[in-house]
Parts: structure tokens; sequence; C-alpha cells
């Protein structure tokens, strides 16, 4: 296990190294932006409290994409820091995903015991898929030894998304068992600012039927 995490590591690295190293001509797209939600719930489990402020970062080049996803609380003591790095191809029917998570402190740097940014403690290998009106994401955790399973759909205007989570090691979304931890209903709209911008935002409900959890999130996009 500790070989194969060494690799992807080192996969991820080389990966974003190639990124940087790609001259002006090759990088055919770049995008940068940030979401504020009321509140970071992911995967039907909240992280820190209170609002929070997500900006990202992405380069591509063909069917290859790589970028940094972050999320920090408005307040100080919010928690629920996170900086992620990640690495995605689009193979046409299938995209494949290689995720390291990081949780700074509120300085930016890591303590004792916290992963840093280029650790691989916290990766996590996906794909994801669409079957028809059906978006399907797989995610498994190389240490946690974690699986995670969504499907999500559209009913209407309304958009559905059913999470199933199995923790084969530790307690990680199902408290060391296997359940339904994820099921959203939400939806988005535009609103108008000016005769050329309209402000993305976004509202869901979620419930993890494992925990026994519910939350209300708004979210809106820049």
């Amino acid at each position: 296990m500790k070989k194969c995490k060494k690799s992807l590591s080192v996969f991820v690295l080389t990966i974003m190294t190639v990124f940087v190293t790609l001259n002006s001509n090759s990088i055919q797209a770049q995008d940068f932006g940030a979401d504020l939600v009321s509140s970071y719930v992911w995967r039907g489990t909240q992280f820190g409290s209170g609002a929070h402020i997500q900006p990202w970062m992405e380069l591509g080049s063909g069917s290859l994409t790589g970028g940094v996803w972050g999320s920090f609380p408005t307040t100080a003591s919010g928690g629920g820091n996170e900086l992620d790095l990640w690495v995605s191809y689009d193979f046409g029917p299938l995209a494949f995903t290689v995720t390291n998570y990081s949780f700074p402190t509120n300085d930016g740097t890591y303590g004792d015991g916290n992963p840093g940014l280029f650790d691989s403690d916290w990766m996590e290998i996906s794909g994801s898929a669409d079957l028809g009106p059906v978006g399907l994401t797989i995610g498994y955790f190389t240490d946690a030894e974690a699986l995670y399973v969504e499907a999500g759909f559209p009913i209407g205007a309304i958009d559905i998304g059913i999470g199933f989570g199995s923790d084969s090691k530790d307690a990680f979304y199902a408290g060391g068992d296997s359940g339904l931890v994820n099921l959203s209903f939400g939806g988005s709209k535009d609103i108008k600012i000016t005769e050329d911008y309209s402000l993305p935002v976004s509202g869901s409900f979620i419930y993890n039927p494992d925990s026994e959890a519910a939350f209300m999130v708004f979210g809106m996009s820049f």
C-alpha cells in the first residue's frame, strides 16, 4: 500500500510539473473563480462552521486538465481549511481523476500529524461517467480504504444526488460501516445584475441518513 501511495504522489507531482512547464501555446484553456457557500458540506458531512469561500484555478491542454481547489472559512474560528491538487483526463465516455487533499492551518502551514500539500495520505482515485441522464461518480481513498459512489440526475428543475459510502479500514463515511450518507435536493438560477452580467446562485437540502444530519446550503459563484 505504501508503495502504491508513493507512486500515486509522484504521478500527481509529475503531471502538475508538466502543466507548469508547458509553454503558452500548449495551454489551450485556463480559468479561475470562486464560490461562496453558507456552509461547507461534502458528501453528507459538514466541515468547519459558518460561511466558506472556495476559490479554484485550472489549466487545460486537450483532454488533460489539472488545478487547485480550496475551501476557507470567512471567520478565523470557522475551521475546515482545505487545499486540494487534482489532475483529470477525459477519455470521452469516462473521466479519470486523481485528487490529493490537504488541510492547512489558518496561516497556511501544516501542523504535526496534518499531511502537507504534496503528501499522499489523503489521495483519492475517482472516475465519472454519464449514463444517459444519470451522472455516476466513484471515488476511492487509497490510505483510508474508503469507497464513495454517487448518482446524480435531474427531475424537472430539481437536481437529485444519492451517495453511498463504505469504510473498509477506519471510520470515514459511515462510522466504519457502509450505507447511504448523502441525499441532496437542489437547484440553481441566475440573478440578473446588469444587462451584461448575471450572478449564478444555488440552493440545496442535504440529508445524511447514516448520521441523521441535515443541512440547508446556499451558494453563489463568481
